[in-house]
C-alpha cells in the first residue's frame, strides 16, 4: 500500500514541510532509511541521522528545528514517537 505525505499529514493532523506528493510504501528506522520509507525522529540523540537518511518522509515534533539541510519531506506532528 502506498501513501503520500498529504494523506499521512491529514491522518495525523500534521503539517508538511516539503513535497506533499512524496510517496511511501514501507517504514524504516531513520538510520536505515531508504527511498519510499517513512521514519520518525523523536529522540534528539538521533538527530544527526535526519541529515543523511534516505527515507522519503520523516515525522518530527512540531517544536523541532533542524540545524542543517534535510532532503526528506518532514511532517510536523504533536508527538512523533506516538504518531
Amino acid at each position: 500500500m502506498e501513501f503520500n505525505a498529504t494523506a499521512i499529514a491529514d491522518f495525523l493532523k500534521g503539517e508538511i514541510v516539503g513535497d506533499p506528493e512524496t510517496k511511501v510504501n514501507t517504514i524504516a528506522k531513520i538510520e536505515e532509511g531508504h527511498a519510499g520509507a517513512l521514519s520518525f525522529l523523536a529522540n534528539p540523540k538521533y538527530e544527526h541521522y535526519l541529515y543523511t537518511t534516505k527515507s522519503s518522509i520523516v515525522l518530527v515534533n512540531k517544536s523541532f528545528v533542524p540545524s542543517g539541510k534535510v532532503d526528506a519531506t518532514l511532517i510536523r506532528v504533536e508527538n512523533a514517537y506516538k504518531s
